[in-house]
């Protein structure tokens, strides 16, 4: 059997033990074999219970191979699942967390390397805040949709309120953003290359 990927309907938060997808159909036909999994933007699920479908009973950062702990995860954040036999390596991203935003939000200050998807499908309007002084990490926003997605930044990218506090991507989907906090404010690392117009 192959993955199948869908979409939570719905936000889920760091200690749920129920998600719910837009579409699911259980690959799991007998109660002795590989076990159905959910990777949901960089957490790994083992289906608990389908039976509720297309709501599912599921067990938190599970995994097989590598180990993944339980986030909070946005409404319409991407899901990939299928038996465990189906995924061609280790499930989950250990140590590199992914998040998404399907609408519009202030982004939490991610305090790690981080990955950001957006996948909202009109253009999302998001907010990012300061990181905090002593911050290094990079983070990457990638636009899942065809929409010319924004992130106000009040503090401006170039240091400037007026004239770089918004960064507007292409209406395309694949469009990348990466920004690296230095001395408490978050800097391009790359912008034309990805289309990516800061404004």
């Amino acid at each position: 059997m192959s993955l199948t990927v869908t979409s939570l309907n719905g936000a889920v938060t760091q200690n749920a033990r129920q998600v719910k997808l837009t579409a699911f159909t259980n690959p799991s036909t007998g109660a002795i074999g590989p076990d159905t999994m959910l990777l949901v933007d960089g957490e790994a699920m083992r289906v608990a219970d389908a039976t509720l479908s297309p709501t599912l009973s599921v067990t938190r950062g599970d995994t097989i191979n590598t180990a993944t702990f339980a986030v909070a995860h946005n409404t319409l954040a991407p899901v990939i699942y299928g038996l465990t036999s189906d995924f061609s390596s280790a499930l989950g991203v250990y140590g590199v967390p992914v998040w998404s935003y399907g609408v519009d939000s202030t982004i939490t200050n991610p305090q790690v390397d981080a990955t950001i998807y957006i996948d909202k499908a009109t253009a999302a309007a998001l907010t990012l805040t300061d990181p905090n002084a002593d911050q290094k990490n990079i983070v990457r926003f990638v636009s899942l949709t065809a929409a010319a997605h924004t992130i106000t930044y009040a503090t401006g990218f170039y240091d400037n309120t007026t004239t770089s506090d918004v960064a507007t991507f292409p209406a395309t989907a694949g469009a990348v953003f990466t920004i690296q906090a230095a001395s408490g404010k978050w800097r391009p690392v790359a912008t034309a290359d990805d289309g990516v117009l800061i404004g």
